[in-house]
């Protein structure tokens, strides 16, 4: 409570101050607050009471009494005016920031922390250092047994892994094995070879040995250094022996024998002590042959023989010309070959005929029978091959020239047979096979049609095997008495690239393709009267029916192209038949 003032007015007996009981209510109230301050609220303590660490009170009267605040050990006591200051004595203590000496004094490290590096403690030592877990010291005068230390163990793992560990104190021997012997100098241990060992820089021979050349590169292999020859029978085997051109292979005298590869000219050749002889291939001239000689070579020319300069040289031929018949059947003295034409005679007798060619007469136009007329033949027989024979012919397909049937109709390509563009083939009954298996052929099967425009397809007794243009592709026919003739060879994909076949004995073909039933009237240039038939007929070479009358040409329909224009009508509904004449 804050101390309480008696109010005693402006002017004495104003009325305007406590009255005496306000007045003493005061008094009371501050009395009250000193004693319970104090005292005990009702009588007053006049003493002060100070106790020391070890619990001594002492009481002083507040009544004049002094209290003396003294210093004790290295404990400074000063007053000065009302401020009484306590200090250290710096030079009796230990203080955080001071630098002191201390003697005969024991720390407890069990209740103290001491800091510092290895290096500021060895430097207070005077007698010795301390050692480190991690640091590198020497430790002199020591005595490190086993029985009161424990150190790590060595571990030692040979080629085959297998470990064995070595305690300090053992013994490691090092033992040398085949070829290495070891030395022991100081601390050292020597290994060394004892001269069984190949080393990089040393100088041996090897016996019964095996190099990988798939795992290790030999260089410089020469005469100089190999004795013996390479004698290897190992399949698969591989080695190089190409040049950039003649003139970087080696001398053919050192190397007789050496085969080597002209980069540039693509050339084989074989080392002979005279020469680099160039070896022919497939792709060779005939003029690579030493003893041929085609310099000045022109159409029409021949090798002939000159004993003279021992080869063949390009020349024209003489007129005897020397034929075998082919096969073995002219055997004997007694077979002849008989030859019919102007200007040509035969003789000779046993297995070889020589044919004379008169003066005045070429092979070229009494030989030659290609594209030639045959004048009054006795007869021409045809071989019909049997149910085991096949009788193979090569197709192959090439741009059209005039010498083809249809040559600027169609497509400008055409098939050719045996070097002949689309030939009209003369075929007796027996199995043909067209071989399609030429590159060219693709794109382009040969099947079997009736007609040209292969309004029809023939498909008796044919059957095909691959892909035209592939190995092994062919259409095969097998022809019989009953076949029709004629039929046609064309491409199923483009027209007019064939021709005729003439089946020898075939069966005529008259009536051999029907269109079919029309129903009602079909649209055309002429609508209900005009019909699309098949090309290449003629007014005269189609037989039509309506209802089962045939009608009458000319008279009852006419052909013009490929539409048929009937003059009247036809009834909706009516059947309508074409037949064409003659396939």
């Amino acid at each position: 409570m804050a101390k309480l003032t008696i109010n005693r007015g402006s002017l004495a007996n104003d009325g305007t101050g406590d009255n005496l009981r306000a007045g003493a209510n005061k008094v009371n109230l501050n009395f009250d607050e000193i004693y319970t301050a104090i005292g005990n609220g009702t009588t007053v303590d006049g003493t002060i009471k100070i106790a020391d660490d070890s619990s001594t009170v002492a009481t002083i009267s507040a009544n004049g009494e002094t209290l003396k605040i003294l210093g004790g050990t290295a404990i400074n006591s000063v007053i000065s005016g009302n401020t009484l200051t306590i200090s250290a004595d710096a030079s009796s203590l230990l203080t955080a920031t001071g630098t002191t000496t201390l003697t005969n004094k024991s720390i407890a490290l069990s209740g103290n922390t001491i800091t510092g590096t290895t290096a500021q403690f060895n430097t207070a030592l005077t007698d010795n250092d301390f050692t480190t877990l991690t640091g590198t010291e020497t430790l002199t005068n020591k005595n490190l047994t086993a029985a009161t230390n424990t150190f790590p163990t060595i571990s030692i793992k040979d080629d085959a892994s297998t470990i064995d560990t070595v305690a300090l104190g053992e013994t490691i021997t090092f033992e040398g094995g085949s070829g290495i012997t070891t030395t022991v100098t100081g601390n050292k241990v020597s290994f060394a070879t004892d001269g069984s060992v190949v080393t990089e820089s040393s100088t041996d021979t090897l016996t019964n040995k095996t190099i990988s050349g798939a795992d290790n590169t030999i260089t410089n292999i020469s005469s100089a250094n190999v004795t013996g020859a390479f004698d290897n029978t190992s399949s698969g085997s591989k080695i190089r022996f190409n040049f950039a051109n003649v003139a970087a292979f080696p001398s053919e005298t050192t190397y007789e024998g050496m085969f080597a590869y002209d980069i540039a000219q693509n050339q084989a050749y074989v080392a002979d002590a005279g020469g680099w002889t160039k070896l022919i291939n497939e792709n060779a001239s005939v003029g690579d042959l030493s003893n041929v000689n085609i310099s000045g070579v022109a159409d029409g020319q021949a090798l002939i023989w000159s004993s003279a300069q021992g080869r063949f040289n390009a020349g024209t031929a003489g007129t005897a010309l020397t034929i075998q018949e082919e096969g073995s059947s002219l055997s004997t003295a007694a077979d002849t070959i008989n030859f019919v034409g102007t200007g040509v005679t035969a003789s000779g007798t046993g297995t070889t005929k020589t044919i004379t060619v008169a003066a005045g007469h070429t092979s070229g136009t009494d030989l030659d029978m290609n594209n030639q007329p045959l004048h009054d033949a006795k007869y021409i027989s045809h071989r019909s091959p049997d149910s085991t024979e096949i009788q193979n012919i090569i197709v192959t397909v090439a741009t059209k020239t005039s010498e083809h049937y249809r040559f600027g109709q169609g497509s400008s390509l055409g098939y050719v047979i045996d070097g002949d563009q689309s030939p009209i083939l003369s075929l007796s009954p027996g199995i043909y096979k067209f071989d399609q298996s030429d590159a060219s052929n693709s794109g382009h099967p040969l099947l079997f049609y009736y007609d040209q425009v292969k309004a029809r397809a023939y498909t008796t007794n044919v059957t095909t095997n691959g892909t035209p243009g592939s190995a092994g592709a062919y259409t095969q026919i097998h022809l019989e008495g009953g076949s029709p003739t004629p039929l046609e060879y064309q491409c199923s994909a483009h027209s007019y690239m064939g021709h005729g076949i003439e089946v020898v004995t075939g069966k005529q073909a008259r009536l051999n393709i029907t269109s079919g039933t029309a129903v009602g009237n079909l649209s055309g240039t002429n609508s209900g009267k005009s019909f699309t038939i098949n090309t290449n007929y003629t007014v005269a070479e189609i037989l039509v029916f309506v209802n089962g009358i045939c009608m009458v040409p000319t008279d009852d329909y006419v052909v013009s192209g490929n539409t048929l224009t009937f003059d009247t009508a036809p009834a909706t509904g009516a059947e309508i038949q074409f037949r064409y004449l003659g396939g």
